[in-house]
C-alpha cells in the first residue's frame, strides 16, 4: 500500500498542527449557538421514560430480566448439570424391568350339595283373656360371695385322665 506523508501511520502529529486543529474548533465552538428547549420536554421524557419501564408487571421484568455471572462460575455449573445428567441417565439405563408374573388363573367348579328337608312343626297357643296377671316386684339377687385368696397355695402335683368318648370326636 501506498500512503501519502499526510496520512502514514508512521507520521506523528506536530504540535502546530494540534494548535491549528484546536483554533479550529474553537471558532467553530464559539460560533454554535444551543437550540432553544422547550418547557415540555421534561415532561415528555418522563412520560417515555415511566411508560417502558414501569409498567411492567412483575413477571415480566422476572423473565426478561438478566444475571450476569462471572466466566469460571458458569462453566462450574455448566459441568456439574453435565456431570448429574450424566449420572442421572447412566443409573435410570442400567437397570432392567422385569415383567411382574401373570396371575394363577382360577377356574370355577360348581359342586352340587345335598338339600336337606327339616319338618316344619306348628302349634296353635290360645291367649287367656279373663285371667288377671299379679304384679310382683322382682326379688333383688344376693351379691356373690367374696373370693378370698389369703391363704390360697398351688398344688404340687397335677394328674390328668383323658376320657375317650367326648363330644369334640368325630
Amino acid at each position: 500500500m501506498n500512503f501519502t506523508d499526510e496520512n502514514s501511520p508512521d507520521r506523528k502529529p506536530t504540535p502546530v498542527d494540534e494548535v491549528a486543529e484546536d483554533s479550529e474548533l474553537n471558532n467553530l465552538l464559539g460560533a454554535w449557538s444551543v437550540p432553544e428547549v422547550p418547557g415540555s420536554l421534561d415532561q415528555r421524557v418522563l412520560t417515555t421514560y415511566r411508560l417502558q419501564f414501569h409498567h411492567k408487571s412483575f413477571w415480566r421484568r422476572w423473565l426478561t430480566g438478566s444475571i450476569n455471572l462471572p466466566a469460571p462460575v458458569a462453566v462450574t455449573m455448566a459441568l456439574l448439570l453435565c456431570a448429574a445428567s450424566f449420572l442421572a441417565i447412566r443409573n435410570t439405563t442400567s437397570y432392567s424391568i422385569d415383567v411382574p408374573p401373570s396371575p394363577p388363573v382360577m377356574k370355577l367348579i360348581e359342586v352340587p350339595l345335598p338339600v336337606i328337608r327339616t319338618k316344619i312343626m306348628t302349634r296353635v297357643v290360645y291367649k287367656q283373656t279373663g285371667a288377671q296377671k299379679n304384679k310382683v316386684s322382682p326379688q333383688p339377687t344376693p351379691l356373690p360371695p367374696r373370693i378370698d385368696l389369703a391363704n390360697f397355695r398351688p398344688v404340687g402335683e397335677i394328674k390328668l385322665i383323658v376320657i375317650p368318648g367326648g363330644n369334640d370326636e368325630k
